[in-house]
Protein backbone atom coordinates (compact mmCIF):
# COMPACT_ATOMS: atom_id res chain seq x y z
CA UNK A 1 0.00 0.00 0.00
CA UNK A 2 1.87 3.54 -1.07
CA UNK A 3 2.01 6.34 1.54
CA UNK A 4 -0.11 9.57 0.20
CA UNK A 5 1.80 12.24 -1.59
CA UNK A 6 2.26 15.51 0.94
CA UNK A 7 0.51 18.95 -0.10
CA UNK A 8 2.41 21.78 -0.43
CA UNK A 9 0.82 24.97 0.79
CA UNK A 10 1.29 28.25 -1.40
CA UNK A 11 3.63 30.83 -0.47
CA UNK A 12 1.40 33.69 -0.82
CA UNK A 13 -2.28 33.51 0.07
CA UNK A 14 -4.35 33.41 -3.17
CA UNK A 15 -6.32 36.68 -2.61
CA UNK A 16 -2.69 38.39 -2.58
CA UNK A 17 -0.86 37.14 -5.79
CA UNK A 18 -3.62 39.00 -7.92
CA UNK A 19 -2.70 43.06 -5.96
CA UNK A 20 1.25 41.85 -6.15
CA UNK A 21 1.72 41.10 -9.68
CA UNK A 22 -0.39 44.43 -10.61
CA UNK A 23 2.33 46.15 -8.04
CA UNK A 24 5.21 44.65 -9.61
CA UNK A 25 4.50 45.20 -13.37
CA UNK A 26 3.35 49.11 -12.56
CA UNK A 27 6.74 49.44 -10.98
CA UNK A 28 8.13 47.99 -14.35
CA UNK A 29 6.66 50.08 -16.36
CA UNK A 30 7.84 53.21 -14.01
CA UNK A 31 11.33 52.00 -14.35
CA UNK A 32 11.50 51.68 -18.31
CA UNK A 33 9.60 55.66 -18.65
CA UNK A 34 12.52 56.57 -15.90
CA UNK A 35 15.49 55.02 -18.12
CA UNK A 36 13.90 56.30 -21.31
CA UNK A 37 13.75 59.75 -19.82
CA UNK A 38 17.57 59.92 -18.50
CA UNK A 39 18.73 58.27 -21.86
CA UNK A 40 17.45 60.87 -23.85
CA UNK A 41 18.69 63.78 -21.62
CA UNK A 42 21.75 62.33 -21.93
CA UNK A 43 21.89 62.21 -25.95
CA UNK A 44 20.57 66.22 -25.59
CA UNK A 45 23.80 67.18 -23.25
CA UNK A 46 26.32 65.19 -25.71
CA UNK A 47 24.98 66.59 -28.93
CA UNK A 48 24.82 70.48 -28.11
CA UNK A 49 27.73 70.21 -25.91
CA UNK A 50 30.58 72.02 -27.79
CA UNK A 51 33.75 70.70 -27.75
CA UNK A 52 36.88 71.46 -25.02
CA UNK A 53 38.08 75.15 -25.97
CA UNK A 54 35.43 75.85 -28.41
CA UNK A 55 32.14 78.39 -28.18
CA UNK A 56 28.75 77.02 -29.43
CA UNK A 57 29.44 79.55 -32.80
CA UNK A 58 32.57 77.49 -33.36
CA UNK A 59 34.44 80.46 -31.67
CA UNK A 60 37.44 79.54 -29.66
CA UNK A 61 37.38 80.78 -25.67
CA UNK A 62 41.02 83.22 -24.95
CA UNK A 63 43.85 81.82 -23.24
CA UNK A 64 44.49 82.63 -19.65
CA UNK A 65 46.70 85.10 -18.87
CA UNK A 66 49.91 84.15 -17.71
CA UNK A 67 51.34 85.34 -14.38
CA UNK A 68 54.20 87.57 -15.70
CA UNK A 69 51.69 89.28 -17.68
CA UNK A 70 49.40 90.07 -15.16
CA UNK A 71 49.50 94.11 -14.19
CA UNK A 72 51.42 95.05 -10.79
CA UNK A 73 48.84 95.10 -8.68
CA UNK A 74 48.28 91.56 -9.75
CA UNK A 75 45.18 91.73 -11.93
CA UNK A 76 45.24 90.03 -14.73
CA UNK A 77 42.75 90.78 -17.96
CA UNK A 78 42.62 94.57 -16.75
CA UNK A 79 39.98 93.25 -13.67
CA UNK A 80 40.11 95.93 -11.25
CA UNK A 81 40.44 92.97 -7.98
CA UNK A 82 41.86 94.63 -4.93
CA UNK A 83 45.07 93.12 -3.81
CA UNK A 84 45.43 91.32 -0.41
CA UNK A 85 46.19 93.38 2.39
CA UNK A 86 44.94 96.46 0.55
CA UNK A 87 41.76 98.21 2.64
CA UNK A 88 38.88 99.34 0.28
CA UNK A 89 38.71 102.92 -0.58
CA UNK A 90 36.81 105.27 1.73
CA UNK A 91 33.18 106.65 -0.08
CA UNK A 92 33.34 109.67 -1.22
CA UNK A 93 32.85 112.36 1.06
CA UNK A 94 34.13 110.46 3.96
CA UNK A 95 37.24 111.85 5.51
CA UNK A 96 39.18 109.16 7.69
CA UNK A 97 39.51 109.77 11.11
CA UNK A 98 42.24 108.99 13.21
CA UNK A 99 41.59 107.55 16.52
CA UNK A 100 42.88 108.52 19.53
CA UNK A 101 44.03 105.79 21.76
CA UNK A 102 42.67 107.64 25.86
CA UNK A 103 45.90 109.01 27.94
CA UNK A 104 46.50 106.76 30.35
CA UNK A 105 45.78 107.68 34.05
CA UNK A 106 48.23 110.11 35.83
CA UNK A 107 50.62 108.05 38.40
CA UNK A 108 49.46 108.03 42.40
CA UNK A 109 51.29 110.55 44.09
CA UNK A 110 54.26 109.12 45.74
CA UNK A 111 54.04 109.04 49.27
CA UNK A 112 55.75 112.21 51.50
CA UNK A 113 58.87 110.64 53.60
CA UNK A 114 58.54 111.89 57.24
CA UNK A 115 61.17 115.07 57.86
CA UNK A 116 64.07 114.19 59.76
CA UNK A 117 64.62 116.22 62.26
CA UNK A 118 68.34 117.03 63.63
CA UNK A 119 69.40 116.47 66.43
CA UNK A 120 71.01 120.01 68.15
CA UNK A 121 73.15 121.17 71.20
CA UNK A 122 72.11 123.17 73.60
CA UNK A 123 72.88 126.82 72.02
CA UNK A 124 73.07 130.41 74.05
CA UNK A 125 70.03 133.30 73.80
CA UNK A 126 71.07 136.12 76.33
CA UNK A 127 74.66 136.07 76.93
CA UNK A 128 75.01 139.07 79.56
CA UNK A 129 79.30 140.18 79.48
CA UNK A 130 80.44 139.33 82.96
CA UNK A 131 82.40 142.31 85.36
CA UNK A 132 85.75 142.54 85.73
CA UNK A 133 87.33 142.28 88.64
CA UNK A 134 88.81 145.77 90.05
CA UNK A 135 91.48 143.66 92.02
CA UNK A 136 93.01 141.65 88.71
CA UNK A 137 91.72 144.64 87.11
CA UNK A 138 94.52 146.74 89.07
CA UNK A 139 96.87 144.36 88.71
CA UNK A 140 96.42 143.93 85.29
CA UNK A 141 95.32 140.33 85.66
CA UNK A 142 93.39 138.32 82.40
CA UNK A 143 93.01 134.71 81.36
CA UNK A 144 90.13 132.92 79.80
CA UNK A 145 88.07 130.71 82.26
CA UNK A 146 86.37 127.62 80.93
CA UNK A 147 82.80 126.91 82.39
CA UNK A 148 80.76 123.67 81.94
CA UNK A 149 77.15 124.20 82.45
CA UNK A 150 74.16 121.82 82.83
CA UNK A 151 70.93 123.37 80.69
CA UNK A 152 67.55 122.46 82.18
CA UNK A 153 64.66 121.64 79.00
CA UNK A 154 63.53 125.20 79.33
CA UNK A 155 66.90 126.57 78.53
CA UNK A 156 67.90 127.64 82.35
CA UNK A 157 71.20 126.99 84.17
CA UNK A 158 70.81 124.55 86.76
CA UNK A 159 74.79 124.09 88.11
CA UNK A 160 77.70 124.60 86.44
CA UNK A 161 81.53 124.09 87.83
CA UNK A 162 85.00 125.71 86.40
CA UNK A 163 86.22 123.25 83.62
CA UNK A 164 89.34 125.07 83.37
CA UNK A 165 90.64 127.71 85.73
CA UNK A 166 91.97 130.76 84.43
CA UNK A 167 94.67 130.88 86.87
CA UNK A 168 92.62 133.79 89.37
CA UNK A 169 89.66 132.95 91.83
CA UNK A 170 88.66 136.30 90.91
CA UNK A 171 88.04 135.87 87.06
CA UNK A 172 86.91 132.26 87.99
CA UNK A 173 83.88 133.76 90.43
CA UNK A 174 83.17 136.19 87.73
CA UNK A 175 82.96 134.00 85.04
CA UNK A 176 80.61 131.66 86.68
CA UNK A 177 78.55 134.77 87.88
CA UNK A 178 77.92 135.71 84.20
CA UNK A 179 77.22 132.40 82.51
CA UNK A 180 74.36 131.78 85.91
CA UNK A 181 72.84 134.86 84.24
CA UNK A 182 72.30 133.50 80.61
CA UNK A 183 69.23 131.90 78.98
CA UNK A 184 70.09 129.06 76.36
CA UNK A 185 67.97 127.59 73.97
CA UNK A 186 67.71 123.20 74.92
CA UNK A 187 69.41 120.73 73.15
CA UNK A 188 66.86 118.76 71.10
CA UNK A 189 66.91 115.12 70.27
CA UNK A 190 64.32 113.12 68.42
CA UNK A 191 62.21 116.63 68.15
CA UNK A 192 62.33 116.81 71.63
CA UNK A 193 63.77 118.95 74.23
CA UNK A 194 66.29 117.46 76.84
CA UNK A 195 68.97 118.12 79.12
CA UNK A 196 72.77 119.01 78.19
CA UNK A 197 76.14 120.17 79.08
CA UNK A 198 78.04 122.87 77.99
CA UNK A 199 81.55 123.95 78.49
CA UNK A 200 81.70 128.29 78.07
CA UNK A 201 84.95 130.02 77.57
CA UNK A 202 84.83 133.54 79.16
CA UNK A 203 87.86 135.77 78.21
CA UNK A 204 89.11 138.64 80.62
CA UNK A 205 91.26 141.19 79.15
CA UNK A 206 92.91 143.96 80.93
CA UNK A 207 93.27 146.00 77.75
CA UNK A 208 90.02 145.97 76.74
Amino acid sequence: MSEPTPVRRPLLPPHLVKPLAIAFGIGLLLFFLLWLDQRSDSDFFKAGSPSSGATADGETLPAPVPADVASEDGNASGLNMPREGMRPAAPAGEQPRIIEPPAPPPPPPAPVAPTAVADSDAVPLSRPPPRYPQEALRRNIGGTVQVRASIATDGSVERMEVAESSGNRFLDRAAMEAVRRWTFKPAMRNGRATSSDVVVPIAFNPQN
